[in-house]
């Protein structure tokens, strides 16, 4: 904060020293032109006053220091004009150009500051809308990023609140005889203690796998092979409660990948699904090739996903209910890792939601 005057200053002047740059090219070309304009009329009018003077037998002399001296008074008029219209247009066209610019560097220097609601006009087709543009886009990128940052420190915060509180308060009746020991306080105790296991290893789990995602292996890997594989891990847990489970993959659909990180994405996906499907609910598989593209889609029926919170689904420990306990809502990484891993293999994930269905989605390249 110390440096922000010394700076302001400085910019400033890097502002003003680039209005005049421009504005002294402007009029050194013009003045250029002017000039060379001028010595070339000058020497074809004299050239061409003298052939006639020729061509009708007239005396060149009385009359050639008058013409010259004419011409020169012409030619000195017509440059200062044109010096001074140039002058004119360069300041309009300097300042038209600086005003924008202006606009992106106050800009730039509210963002370096932490304010990324600033914004400037990005109307116009030309360099200076689209570079606008751009920056706009970019604070929008800032913004988010610095939204989720809070979002992230506040939802690891309240998880770690809540346990600790709860192992604070036990601890501190046991210690002062309020509480008196027992199999169920020390269940309990070891509750909330795995609770904070679980969030510790989420955030391992995340550290791991963004150290492995510049790391491929890729190799032919069946999808429907891979998807019967995994629903087959999971059924017990799914026939636990009564959910009706549906498998729709073409035969012989292979994508390019690394067979590991691609379980992972579709493991993610299958325990999002049995998470957040009621019991007797209904989830579907599919999978198929559209347009060189291998889209696994999974589907539950249940209460679906608010429109506000659709578009944040897929980042790191975003949660739409706040009050959530991560028992029943997971640790918040599952669909991060889907994202993570379409995006190391050049492809992407999303979700719909709505009429009590929900599909999350991973497109990756054939």
């Amino acid at each position: 904060m110390t440096d922000r005057p010394s700076r302001q200053p400085a910019i400033a002047f890097m502002r003003g020293r680039l209005f005049w740059k421009l504005l002294g090219i402007n009029l050194f070309v013009a003045a250029l032109a002017v000039a060379v304009a001028a010595v070339l009329v000058g020497r074809l009018a004299e050239e061409i006053f003298a052939n006639l003077m020729h061509d009708f037998n007239i005396k060149v002399d009385p009359l050639h220091g008058r013409f010259v001296g004419e011409l020169a008074r012409s030619l000195l008029l017509a440059s200062i004009i044109a010096v001074a219209a140039g002058a004119i247009l360069s300041i309009v066209l300097t300042r038209r150009v600086m005003s924008p610019v202006r606009g992106m560097m106050r800009m730039a220097e509210r963002i370096a500051h932490g304010d990324y609601g600033v914004r400037v006009g990005a109307d116009g087709r030309d360099e200076l809308a689209s570079l606008a543009h751009t920056l706009n886009q970019m604070a929008d990128s800032l913004a988010t990023l610095e939204r989720l940052r809070k979002d992230l420190v506040a939802n690891v915060a309240h998880e770690l609140r809540t346990p600790l509180s709860n192992l604070r308060g036990y601890l501190e009746a046991l210690r002062d005889g309020v509480t008196p020991p027992s199999a169920e306080t020390v269940g309990m105790l070891h509750g909330e203690v795995m609770r904070l296991v679980r969030l510790v290893d989420a955030l391992h789990e995340l550290s791991r796998f963004d150290a492995r995602l510049p790391v491929l292996r890729r190799e032919p890997v069946d999808l429907r092979d891979l998807v019967e594989r995994l629903l087959a891990l999971r059924s017990g847990e799914f026939a636990a409660k009564r959910i009706v489970l549906a498998s729709h993959i073409t035969a012989g659909l292979t994508v390019e990948a690394d067979l590991d990180l691609l379980s992972q994405a579709a493991s993610n996906l299958f325990d999002n699904a049995l998470k957040y499907t009621p019991p007797d609910g209904h989830v579907s598989v599919e999978a198929a090739l559209d347009n060189g593209v291998v889209r696994l889609a999974v589907t539950n029926s249940g209460e679906g996903i608010p429109e506000d919170d659709l578009p944040f689904i897929f980042e790191r420990f975003y949660r739409g209910e706040k009050s959530r306990s991560r028992s029943s809502g997971g640790a918040g990484i599952g669909l991060a890792i889907v994202r993570e891993v379409a995006r190391a293999h050049g492809g992407q994930a999303g979700a719909t939601s709505g009429d009590g269905r929900t599909t999350v989605w991973i497109a990756l390249p054939s």
